[in-house]
């Protein structure tokens, strides 16, 4: 008789278990709009509402979602921060659209607009749209043209974050950067479409910088800047599958503009699409910089159409006026171009311009082959400065290696 009051009793335990363990394993769902969210509501007061929202998830004691339905929330800045009470982090799904308030005063003292921080196995999605409604900011400093500029705040901004997908989601005309990632790793991005008119200054796609293991895939962008650039500290980058332009191509950097820059270190970039874009595939680095390295960079299996300046390595990058005239040291050594093939609307399609102090090594160029768009110039050429390196295969233009 023990022994089955016994077996009862455990029976029951296992029970109560497995029963906690489904409770834990569904989503606690946190509307946005049960917190006083709206879609006729003030950006201040959509921003609490949203802070609010996210409090009480990253408070909850189990699985939890934050949800932005269907609708249009003016939303002014907001963050996002960690750690939280669990692990992983709660998702944000974002089903409507957020629109930020046009006024760049509005961010004064922030780089971002919003701003996911401290957070793991982050999950954001939805389907929804985030609008930077960017053109009255774009009308006025343009930090391309000036070295020292205050950059307009980046629509979606990710810090320290490990692990975790952000995926299916529309953003465009951005203030600054639609989406950039700092200190992160381990993250996955994909099916993102990113839009901004070709003439909107500043408005990369994707930024990357001081992050590690980020795979890139299934991108649509077009912008006023590069599609993707990859900035200082960036490690095992996988970019694949991008449909880029308009825009300024795929760029490792810009790098030495700062004092201690990381090293870059591992970027492949593979089955991407440029059409249209003021420059392909380039690695540019400033004149008189900090030293720093960049190595271990592979472009290969990409199609350019009507593309300036195809294939690029430029170690005198200065957009802005007066730099100076002592050359670049960050070494760029052990880069790939292969089977790059298209249209390209510049003369001189592949432009190998290394730095006198540091030059390239290791540069290879495998099946390349180019047409000149225009029928008034018979071929098109390379050109090449303190470069090492080899060409193999197909080479149309003619090597300069």
């Amino acid at each position: 008789m023990a022994s089955r009051v016994a077996l009862k009793l455990a029976c029951l335990a296992c029970l109560v278990v497995c029963m906690a363990r489904h409770v834990r394993g569904t989503k606690e769902v946190f509307d946005v709009t049960k917190y006083a969210a709206s879609s006729d509501g003030s950006a201040e007061d959509n921003s609490k509402a949203f802070s609010d929202a996210w409090n009480a998830a990253c408070h909850y004691d189990g699985a939890a979602a934050l949800v932005i339905p269907k609708g249009t929330f003016l939303v002014g800045p907001i963050d996002f921060k960690g750690p939280c009470v669990s692990d992983p982090s709660p998702s944000v799904q974002i089903l409507g659209e957020l629109k930020a308030p046009t006024s760049v005063a509005t961010f004064s003292g922030r780089s971002s607009w919003i701003e996911f921080s401290n957070l793991h196995e982050f999950v954001l999605n939805g389907g929804g749209i985030i609008d930077g409604q960017g053109a009255e900011t774009w009308k006025g400093t343009n930090c391309q043209h000036q070295k020292k500029c205050k950059q307009p705040p980046i629509s979606v901004r990710f810090m320290k974050t490990v692990g975790g997908q952000i995926s299916n989601l529309t953003l465009r005309d951005s203030k600054g950067f639609h989406v950039a990632f700092h200190h992160c790793s381990s993250i996955t991005i994909d099916h993102l479409n990113i839009s901004a008119p070709s003439d909107s200054p500043n408005t990369d796609g994707i930024h990357i910088s001081g992050t590690v293991n980020i795979n890139v895939t299934n991108i649509f962008v077009g912008t006023g800047d590069d599609c993707i650039s990859i900035g200082p500290g960036s490690i095992n980058v996988s970019i694949s599958d991008v449909t880029c332009g308009p825009g300024h191509g795929i760029s490792v950097g810009s790098l030495g503009k700062y004092e201690n820059e990381e090293n870059v270190v591992g970027v492949k970039v593979k089955n991407c699409t440029l059409s249209d874009t003021t420059n392909g595939l380039r690695i540019k680095t400033w004149p008189a910089s900090p030293p720093s390295e960049a190595s271990n960079i592979t472009f290969e299996d990409i199609i350019l159409k009507n593309v300036s300046r195809p294939i690029i390595i430029d170690q005198d990058y200065c957009p802005i006026h007066h730099c100076s005239d002592e050359p670049s040291r960050v070494k760029i050594r052990d880069v790939v171009f292969s089977r790059v093939t298209g249209t390209t609307i510049s003369p001189i399609a592949v432009t190998l311009s290394c730095s006198s102090s540091v030059p390239c090594k290791n540069v290879q160029l495998q099946d390349i082959n180019l047409d000149f768009v225009s029928s008034g110039v018979s071929e098109i050429t390379s050109s090449c400065s303190n470069v090492a390196g080899k060409a193999l295969g197909t080479q149309n233009p003619e090597p300069c290696l």
